[in-house]
């Protein structure tokens, strides 16, 4: 018999770990920067549009998830379960990830352009995404 409960708490730990790592981690490099004075002002637009674009890839990533998500929840506690459930870790970390590719594209855009409120807005973008990959509370009982 699988049990699933363990499955789904995983999941949440690693949806938390990957939320924080995004948040954190421009926040430690703006800190760290200080007052930073660009050194490719020209690359300011080009790279927050690319930013933007990664999204896409996000959208791409989550259809898979989804489908990962409705094979592993229709199997339940049968006995192959398991390969279905990591199929679902897999694609939960990939989407996640791609989620976090605005955020880290803003952070090579603050070192381009010295700028943090686009790389604030970047990350706010991120965590926007990444929201779509947590796994709801009432699963994880």
């Amino acid at each position: 018999m699988f049990d699933a409960k363990p499955q789904w708490r995983t999941l949440r730990t690693v949806w938390r770990m990957q939320t924080a790592s995004a948040l954190l981690i421009p926040v430690i490099v703006v800190w760290l920067m200080g007052d930073w004075n660009g050194v490719f002002e020209a690359a300011a637009i080009p790279l927050f549009t690319v930013a933007m674009a990664s999204l896409f890839v996000t959208l791409w990533r989550f259809r898979r998830y989804k489908r990962a998500l409705i094979q592993a929840e229709g199997l339940g506690n049968d006995d192959g379960a398991q390969a279905a459930w990591s199929v679902l870790h897999r694609e939960q970390m990939f989407g996640l990830l791609a989620a976090e590719l605005p955020g880290f594209i803003g952070v090579f855009h603050f070192f381009c352009t010295g700028e943090w409120i686009p790389l604030l807005l970047l990350v706010i973008v991120s965590l926007g995404a990444m929201l779509l990959y947590r796994p709801p509370a009432a699963w994880v009982q």
